[in-house]
């Protein structure tokens, strides 16, 4: 029996982290062949595999098309260098002026190709249209695309896996981390311990930022997300936490725009650093910002004998480049001793 599910297939669809067949779909069990009797009714329609899929510019900007081809991304950052205000009063019979001045540094980013192919015969086909109710190919090309569209999602938040250079938005080594403000869910705090949640974290970025800029956004894990639509206390009895919360950060911040979004990759099972990780930050391409110089493209689908055809995807993506790691600030959950 050929089964359309090749092993290239399956590993290509099975090497991203969450999708609602695991432990479900018996891959052994894939094929066109199978019982049925004259009591047997198969329907046209094909319940497709769904997996975990946002929208990365929810999060954090995305320039597409930027340094198309290029091997790295080069940023440059400028330094004032400035003196006292007061140095600069003009006193009589005093001819020496204070300077000041100013400098750049860079800081870069590589920048990876991705090709990826997937193969198909005359025979599948033929197989396929004798099944009636699949398309072989279209369903091959769509695991191609959802390959691209898996790996740049885990990419923008946890970075490439095995390379550190390529860093997302939850593992940048230039990021501060606080890990006392935190020592449990937010969502399962007391009322004593949400206030001082609430009063702390803004209050620690601020201070990470130099007493400069206030956030944009802040990320919580979506296990601890989800159970923040309880009250917000015994006091505030008719508003959640999540209310609270975000209605306090919009009204001390003085931005109505405030956004609190939930991430599963935020979760200690889904990221490099097994911790539960709270993000607070700036959404503003100076601070940070995913390139993909090339989106993804298809080829020609080729063949060299008119039985055995190949169809191959390229395209260019980098990391999330950082460029003011002290306007993000990452809030690691610690439990107590």
């Amino acid at each position: 029996m050929r089964r359309p599910y090749g092993g290239e297939l399956i590993n290509m669809i099975n090497k991203r982290a969450f999708f609602n067949a695991a432990g479900d779909f018996d891959t052994s069990g894939a094929g066109f062949q199978y019982a049925i009797n004259t009591m047997s009714q198969i329907r046209a329609e094909i319940i497709k595999q769904i997996f975990f899929e946002i929208s990365i510019a929810d999060y954090l900007p995305v320039d597409v098309g930027f340094a198309a081809w290029k091997s790295e991304i080069v940023q440059n950052l400028e330094f004032l260098s400035v003196g006292r205000f007061a140095d600069g009063i003009v006193n009589q019979g005093n001819s020496r002026r204070p300077k000041v001045d100013a400098g750049i540094s860079q800081i870069r980013m590589p920048i990876k190709t991705w090709a990826v192919k997937t193969t198909w015969t005359i025979a599948e086909i033929a197989e396929a249209a004798s099944a009636g109710n699949w398309d072989v190919v279209e369903s091959k090309l769509r695991a191609l695309k959802k390959d691209w569209d898996l790996g740049i999602q885990e990419t923008a938040f946890n970075g490439l896996t095995g390379d550190d250079e390529i860093t997302g938005l939850l593992t940048n080594a230039n990021v501060n981390i606080n890990t006392t403000l935190i020592t449990e869910d937010v969502s399962g705090m007391s009322d004593a311990e949400f206030q001082t949640f609430v009063k702390g974290l803004l209050t620690a970025y601020y201070a990470n930022s130099n007493s400069t800029r206030l956030p944009t956004k802040l990320i919580m894990p979506t296990a601890d997300y989800l159970g923040m639509a309880t009250a917000a206390s015994a006091t505030f009895p008719n508003i959640s936490k999540i209310e609270y919360l975000e209605n306090s950060l919009k009204k001390m911040t003085a931005n109505d725009g405030f956004k609190i979004l939930p991430l599963t990759y935020a979760q200690s099972d889904k990221n490099p650093a097994a911790k539960d990780r709270y993000v607070l930050y700036r959404d503003d391409p100076e601070t940070l910002k995913l390139t993909i110089p090339v989106d993804m493209t298809m080829k020609q689908a080729y063949t060299i004998n008119d039985f055995d055809f190949e169809q191959l995807a390229y395209g260019q993506f980098s990391g999330v480049l950082i460029g003011r790691p002290r306007e993000v600030l990452y809030f690691d959950k610690t439990a107590t001793t």
